[in-house]
This record gives C-alpha cells, sequence and structure tokens, in this order.
C-alpha cells in the first residue's frame, strides 16, 4: 500500500513539471553599424574647362616693299629681335644709279627755276611802270611757274628713290624672336612671300572655343587658371582678354587669354587647359555628396546623437565632383553619417564604428575640406 501511494506521488510529480509554462526567451535586436564624419569647412568651387594651344600675343610676317635680290642677312631662326633691327638687305645699285641722274637733273631744274624767278622780279617794276606788255608779263611768268613745277616733280622722285634706298634695309616691325627665315643671301625677295616672321613672346595668348552655355558666364578681365603640365604642374594664371561675340562655323565662342611670359617657358603649340570658375566659397561647410540623400522632394542627412540617427533636412549650395557646400541645417560639431545612411531611419539605434574626426584635410574634386581642429 505505501509503494502504491509512493508511486502515485511520483506520477503526479512528473505531471505537474510537464505542465508548466515555458518561459519566454527575448531575443535583443542588434544596432546598425555606420561610419560618420564631422562637419568640416573649406573652400569649394564650381568650374568646366577646355582645351586649347598656346600661341604668341603677336605675329608679324615680313616682306621687303622693294622687291630685289638679298644682299645681306642680320638674324636667324631663333634669334631675339628688337623693334627697328635690320632684318635683311636687298640690292640698291640700280636705284642708287638713279638717284645720282635725278639729283644731277635736279639741280639743273633748280638752276633754271630760280632764273626764271630772277627774270620775273626784275621785270615786274618795268610791267607796272608800263614799260612791258601784260602779254611779255605773263610769259615770263608762265616760265617761271613751269620751272617750279618742274623742280618739285623731281623733288618728288628724289624723295621716292631715298625712300625707296633706305628701304633696302628692312627692319623689324615688332621686337620678339625670328620664328622663321625663308631667304638666303642671293635669292630675290619680293612681297610675294614673307621674308621672316617675327613673333612676340613676351606674353602667350591661348584661344579655346566655349559653348553657348557657358560663354555668358565669363567677362572680361576675369582671372582664370591655366593647366600647362608641360611647365609647372600648378595651374599658372591667365586673363580673359577678348570673348568673340559670334559663334563659329562649330557653333562656339572664341575666349582669348592672356598670360605673362616673362620667364620664355611658354612656348606656342604647347597644350593648355583652361579652367573658369563659375561659382566659388570660402570657409564654408563640405560634405561628401554620398552622404546627402534626395527622396520623395527632401534633401536630407543623418546624423548621430547619443548613438541614435537623427533625420536632418539640409540645403545643399555649390557641387563640384563628389563634394557639396551644405548652406542650411548643420553646424560644425555634428557627426554626419558617411556611410550606412540608405539603410538607417529616424530615431534608429546605430553603432559608430568608425569616424573620421581625425582628418584634418581631404581635397576633393576641386574642394578643400578642413576639420575644424585644424
Amino acid at each position: 500500500m505505501k509503494k502504491r501511494s509512493g508511486l502515485l506521488a511520483l506520477i503526479c510529480a512528473i505531471a505537474m513539471t510537464g505542465c508548466a509554462p515555458e518561459e519566454e526567451v527575448v531575443e535583443e535586436k542588434s544596432a546598425r553599424s555606420v561610419e560618420t564624419m564631422t562637419v568640416s569647412t573649406g573652400s569649394i568651387s564650381s568650374d568646366f574647362s577646355f582645351s586649347g594651344t598656346v600661341a604668341p600675343s603677336r605675329e608679324v610676317s615680313v616682306v621687303p616693299t622693294v622687291a630685289g635680290k638679298v644682299t645681306g642677312l642680320g638674324y636667324e631662326v631663333g634669334d631675339s629681335v628688337g623693334e627697328g633691327a635690320v632684318l635683311f638687305t636687298v640690292d640698291s645699285v640700280d636705284l642708287e644709279n638713279q638717284l645720282r641722274s635725278i639729283e644731277a637733273n635736279y639741280n639743273v631744274t633748280k638752276l633754271q627755276a630760280d632764273n626764271a624767278k630772277t627774270t620775273l622780279e626784275s621785270n615786274q617794276i618795268l610791267y607796272e611802270e608800263g614799260v612791258i606788255s601784260k602779254s611779255e608779263y605773263d610769259q615770263l611768268k608762265l616760265a617761271y611757274d613751269t620751272a617750279e613745277a618742274n623742280l618739285t616733280a623731281i623733288e618728288i622722285q628724289k624723295e621716292n628713290l631715298e625712300k625707296n634706298i633706305a628701304d633696302c634695309s628692312v627692319t623689324a616691325p615688332i621686337s620678339g624672336v625670328i620664328s622663321a627665315r625663308n631667304i638666303e643671301i642671293g635669292s630675290f625677295a619680293s612681297q610675294s612671300s614673307p621674308a621672316y616672321t617675327i613673333i612676340d613672346l613676351s606674353s602667350v595668348k591661348v584661344e579655346v572655343g566655349v559653348s553657348e552655355q557657358m560663354v555668358n558666364q565669363i567677362s572680361v578681365g576675369d582671372t582664370v587658371d591655366v593647366n600647362l603640365t608641360a611647365v609647372s604642374p600648378e595651374p599658372l594664371q591667365g586673363t580673359v582678354s577678348t570673348i568673340s561675340p559670334a559663334a563659329t562655323q562649330t557653333g562656339t565662342y572664341t575666349i582669348k587669354i592672356t598670360m605673362d611670359n616673362s620667364r620664355g617657358l611658354l612656348k606656342p603649340g604647347m597644350l593648355a587647359e583652361v579652367i573658369f570658375v563659375t561659382a566659388a566659397s570660402d570657409d564654408t561647410m563640405l560634405l561628401p555628396r554620398d552622404a546627402v540623400i534626395d527622396k520623395d522632394g527632401e534633401t536630407y542627412v543623418y546624423i548621430v546623437e547619443n548613438s541614435t540617427a537623427k533625420k536632418v533636412l539640409v540645403e545643399i549650395g555649390i557641387e563640384s565632383g563628389e563634394t557639396v557646400e551644405i548652406t542650411d541645417g548643420l553646424t560644425t560639431d555634428m557627426q554626419v553619417v558617411t556611410k550606412g545612411q540608405t539603410y538607417i531611419s529616424d530615431g534608429e539605434q546605430v553603432e559608430v564604428v568608425r569616424s573620421e574626426e581625425d582628418v584634418l584635410r581631404v581635397p576633393i574634386s576641386g574642394a578643400e575640406v578642413q576639420s575644424e581642429e585644424e
């Protein structure tokens, strides 16, 4: 009887144990991992660039006024030449012979004019006193006028010959560098082809063709950066000197950029890239473009405060490559989510796995990002 009672108690105990309610297990949800960076300040600009080539500021082709055989050369290609220097000479023997003949004729004609003048003056009194008739006086006056006219004509011939002889020494019209010489001693120089070409390299120009969308954003006098990798790893400075008011056949507008070349490093034909800045801002808040979300008509970022993601509406300004300017909505002490922002929501708990607070300067696509610690 006792055994039966013990067995019954054991069975009841087992039954009661099996009927006890199971304890509910709740798994804790893990926070999403994100990367952040402190809002930084720096400079940013929006720009566009066009390619061109370096050309001399001035280029002059020199031809002789008087055609003739070349008798002397003064300069070679690559030589520097000053304005007024004699480049070459042509044969002037025939012209000098003509001048001697004209001078002799001039002397004879001058004597005739002087005699006619003396005769006229001496007969002036006789005419006034009625000794000679008016017709006789008019003949003397005509002889004098004719002699003076002949003398004037010979003087003009003489001056022209003297000028032609002087022009046989062909001088440089500008200061510069000889870029071409197309004559030799003994060859015939004429106006049909240039004998010398002189280029002025004290300053140079770069011509670029700009689209109609950009031309009205450029003004004469604007300072621009010019990349010339053959000369300098850093951009050089140039100034917009002219803007064509009409488009070329290709539909672009020609812009000329003038650059100082006092060091002589810039050579015609070098490739150049001209950078035009349309907007610029200094000491402004900057963020990577990927950190900013455009969705449902809103522009916003996520910041992290006390391990919680917070949605903040922002306004953006200049965009340059992968960097944007933030004009409103943030302060420089905020931690902005730069990775993982597309997977989180406002108020969600997050875990910052990497913060870019230690990055002091990050150049990105023309924008210089700088932390507040700098």
